[in-house]
């Protein structure tokens, strides 16, 4: 049974934040901004899903990976009150993101540009041909309109590979869905314009 996962109160609690963070990087074309925004999306929350300190240590500064330390003020103002951590990744072509993973189980990526259409189209893609290839199955929830932006869901079906993994780390058959959810602003007035997210269903 599908049990829905309520990210909405999470959602409207970041996104009335984003007015507040810092502009650290220049413009970047959104098509590619959304395409690393998916990439770390996969390679950090989707394959981490079940071992939030095991993700965490993924995205730790000095890794393979080049995420970087934020300031405090920020990583608590995105955390709200739990228990985490958050970093930062500047992409040379001129995007930043940033991954918060936190201890329970939710996990996020904020990118300075996106795309709805590009969102999906990329998210597809690594499912269907890319680095989730016959890991599961993506069927799509729908999109609506929530604090000004377009937010889709999707719930990823975890299959083969991606479902044994899952098992292991949660001690079960690793069935359970794995809800996206990708929220994108209006372009202008908002340093990060996109929100990515994980989370699994109990």
């Amino acid at each position: 049974m599908i049990i829905r996962i309520n990210g909405w109160c999470i959602l409207a609690i970041l996104g009335s934040l984003l007015a507040a963070l810092p502009a650290w990087a220049q413009n970047a074309p959104r098509d590619e901004a959304s395409r690393l925004a998916v990439a770390v999306l996969g390679r950090v929350c989707l394959l981490g899903v079940g071992d939030p300190f095991a993700t965490q240590q993924i995205v730790r500064p000095g890794g393979e990976f080049g995420f970087t330390e934020v300031p405090s003020e920020v990583a608590t103002s995105l955390l709200q009150g739990r228990r985490g951590v958050v970093r930062a990744l500047r992409h040379p072509a001129g995007n930043t993101l940033m991954v918060v993973v936190g201890d329970d189980g939710i996990c996020s990526v904020w990118s300075q540009l996106g795309d709805t259409e590009a969102v999906r189209r990329y998210l597809s893609s690594m499912v269907e041909a890319g680095g989730m290839k016959g890991g599961g199955q993506l069927l799509p929830m729908g999109a609506t309109a929530a604090s000004g932006a377009v937010v889709s869901e999707w719930y990823l079906l975890p299959a083969g590979w991606y479902a044994r993994d899952l098992g292991r780390r949660a001690g079960d058959d690793g069935s359970r869905p794995v809800l996206v959810t990708a929220a994108i602003w209006p372009s202008g007035g908002r340093p990060f314009e996109a929100l990515l997210s994980t989370a699994r269903g109990k």
